[in-house]
């Protein structure tokens, strides 16, 4: 039987494709998830490896909590260029395991997608920098007893694909690709990322990871965070 391919002569259009405007994805970082429980570790480490330093500085969880969150804050201002404190924030101690979240926020962009990731957050830090400051010096007694970083604000805008490109959805870390390392799955759950725009940009994240509770309870015994 022989084809009749005269229809591949017809004026059918432009045979390239047109590029059409990146689409934003508003991923938001939510700390009513781990960030208390962190907090509450820290400070018991603090208490259990030096005590009578402890005792004099009193560091309390809810202090170290909103100082977390301020940080976080002031990581999302320094990724959308409105960072006015940034050579302040030089001074600040940071516990290590949150200077490893802040280096995984910030934007990625994906072109071959279309998509532009960034870092989000509803509400904003109670704290001034002046408060925060204070705090920090709390933190930075412990240096020589725990894992604790200055001077380590990250300087790029750029965020950790794998982490920006998570998400919990149905309390389960979800991701648009598989993810290099798990670490970064621990990560997105640590931080509660989630997508501003569920409905329109949840069909992308087809990749699932272990539920909440399973990594809270890994972070919880992890004792190599302090």
């Amino acid at each position: 039987m022989v084809k009749d391919s005269s229809f591949i002569s017809i004026d059918l259009g432009t045979p390239k494709p047109t590029a059409v405007p990146n689409e934003t994805v508003e991923v938001e970082i939510t700390t009513e998830t781990l960030l208390a429980d962190f907090a509450k570790a820290f400070v018991n480490e603090a208490y259990r490896v030096a005590p009578l330093r402890a005792e004099q500085v009193k560091l309390t969880a809810e202090e170290l909590n909103d100082y977390c969150d301020f940080l976080l804050d002031e990581r999302i201002k320094c990724v959308n260029h409105d960072c006015p404190e940034w050579r302040k924030l030089k001074v600040l101690y940071i516990p290590s395991f949150i200077q490893f979240c802040l280096t995984m926020i910030g934007e990625v962009k994906q072109r071959d997608k279309g998509l532009t990731f960034i870092p989000v957050k509803s509400e904003p830090s109670k704290l001034s920098f002046e408060e925060a400051l204070a705090i920090s010096e709390k933190i930075g007694s412990f240096e020589n007893d725990l894992q604790i970083v200055q001077d380590a604000m990250p300087r790029s805008d750029e965020g950790d694909t794998d982490v920006m490109t998570s998400a919990l959805i149905a309390g389960y870390v979800r991701t648009i690709q598989p993810v290099s390392h798990v670490i970064s799955t621990y990560v997105t759950a640590f931080l509660g990322l989630k997508l501003r725009e569920e409905m329109s940009f949840k069909v992308l994240y087809r990749v699932q990871y272990d539920d909440l509770a399973f990594i809270a309870s890994a972070l919880n015994r992890d004792k190599h965070l302090f």
